[in-house]
């Protein structure tokens, strides 16, 4: 049950910052975890490297103005 909590306030979460970017019709916080779940880092000798980043992901991260590091 506590899983399940955990994920009702990160969806949410999700979807109230949709909201507040006026991106809500035209992704769901569905489509928000998938297109995050593309986003890849691969660690070379003590370094992390990012893998290509899909288009539609990293349109999205700059839409919702997300902070990768």
């Amino acid at each position: 049950m506590f899983i399940n909590y955990l994920a009702l306030v990160y969806y949410y979460k999700i979807y109230h910052l949709l909201l507040e970017k006026g991106l809500l019709k035209k992704y769901s916080p569905q489509d928000v975890v998938l297109y995050l779940s593309r986003y890849r880092r691969v660690k070379i000798s003590k370094e992390w490297i990012e893998v290509e980043i899909p288009k539609k992901t990293r349109d999205l991260i700059e839409k919702l103005n997300i902070p990768i590091t």
